[in-house]
């Protein structure tokens, strides 16, 4: 039985699978998405990561952390509808004194980061990932527009459009309205922010129906800019 498992696995597409031993799960040959530490910093290069098939997206999560300015990571697996379906906490800001003194993770975060990576080779056996590329941000006061790929992403202030290159008739819309900073007072007494949003990158894989939009947001020295948001578009 198990034989005929590891054989429905090989023949069931995407990238070759190898068998170490008889007693191991089956592992991808071709390399995982992994995470390091360089230069007192998350290396994610290989981020966001896309199913071959198109199923799920994994996205590296980093939250702003005012003007201390710490590192902090999560992994989130997103389904096509943007539902958070697994997390995988390395670091939270508040505990960056603690676990990487000096700059030099100690024995806990480097265990984080090396069962961080196991899991994002789990993932690639389960789902043959493949790292995205950014496409191309055009030029603007407030960016709005990416192309790539045969395709031309534009935010346009409340909603994500995808369209075929060169095409005025889209494909696909998506509402971003719950992606958009609400007006607020950021403490008593104190004037209302607003954080206007514009579009930071959009991450593609070739010849698949699905984008990670990253938006940022404008701030002041009273109003700071709340930490990036990245989303899964897919049709």
């Amino acid at each position: 039985m198990r034989a005929a498992l590891l054989a429905l696995a090989a023949c069931s597409g995407g990238g070759p699978i190898v068998i170490a031993n008889a007693g191991d799960v089956a592992h991808r040959a071709s390399p995982a998405p992994q995470i390091a530490w360089r230069d007192n910093a998350f290396e994610t290069t290989t981020l966001p990561a896309v199913a071959v098939a198109g199923e799920v997206v994994v996205v590296a999560i980093r939250e702003s952390d005012g003007g201390r300015g710490f590192p902090n990571l999560r992994l989130e697996v997103r389904d096509r509808a943007d539902k958070p379906i697994q997390t995988i906490a390395v670091l939270n800001s508040n505990d960056y004194e603690a676990l990487a003194p000096d700059g030099t993770p100690n024995a806990e975060l480097t265990r984080r980061i090396a069962a961080a990576n196991r899991e994002l080779v789990h993932l690639h056996d389960l789902h043959d990932l493949v790292s995205m590329h950014g496409l191309e941000i055009q030029k603007a006061d407030d960016p709005h527009l990416a192309i790539g790929d045969g395709l031309d992403v534009d935010f346009n202030v409340d909603h994500v459009h995808i369209f075929r290159h060169n095409s005025d008739r889209p494909v696909f819309v998506r509402d971003a309205r719950a992606w958009l900073v609400k007006e607020h007072a950021p403490c008593k007494g104190c004037g209302m922010c607003q954080n206007p949003a514009f579009l930071r990158a959009v991450y593609h894989a070739a010849a698949l129906s699905v984008v990670v939009v990253q938006l940022s947001y404008r701030g002041t020295d009273t109003c700071w800019e709340p930490s990036d948001q990245l989303h899964v578009v897919a049709w």
